[in-house]
């Protein structure tokens, strides 16, 4: 455990860590950060964030910046558990354990227009734009992503 943690009440340390992962996570995640969701064992070196809805569009543009072919549509994630070695800091290396990740991904559309983006210029005005295409599931999105 880092010397900075020690003698701190646990419920300091709690609300310390959820100020810094809010900070961090936040513009990634649907809902603020609760105490109920964290779990921290600081002296064993891990911490656990837990039932997370993400937001569709901040982690889509990470994906669109990366150049993926998918676009994110929705996702949560069970749990997050991260795993610090301190007594090897920087010769082991910290593990990150996801649980329960659900993804909804989609094609990402031509000319990168995403969810909600309004439509190219050269569509024409007073048209409905043509109808979103279901999202696909399981392996139908797999055998998409591969062939693109």
């Amino acid at each position: 455990m880092p010397r900075w943690a020690r003698g701190w009440p646990e419920a300091l340390k709690a609300r310390a860590a959820r100020y810094a992962l809010q900070r961090w996570l936040g513009p990634f995640l649907a809902e603020p950060l609760r105490l109920e969701q964290l779990g921290l064992d600081l002296r064993g070196g891990t911490g656990t964030l837990r039932e997370l809805r993400l937001r569709a569009a901040a982690v889509d543009e990470l994906l669109a910046g990366a150049g993926a072919p998918l676009e994110l549509r929705e996702g949560d994630v069970g749990a997050v558990t991260v795993t610090v070695p301190w007594a090897a800091l920087g010769t082991e290396p910290v593990r990150l354990r996801l649980s329960h990740l659900r993804l909804v991904l989609r094609p990402r559309q031509p000319g990168g227009a995403g969810p909600g983006s309004p439509p190219a210029g050269g569509a024409e005005q007073g048209r409905d734009p043509p109808p979103e295409p279901p999202p696909l599931e399981g392996l139908e999105a797999l055998a998409l992503t591969i062939d693109t």
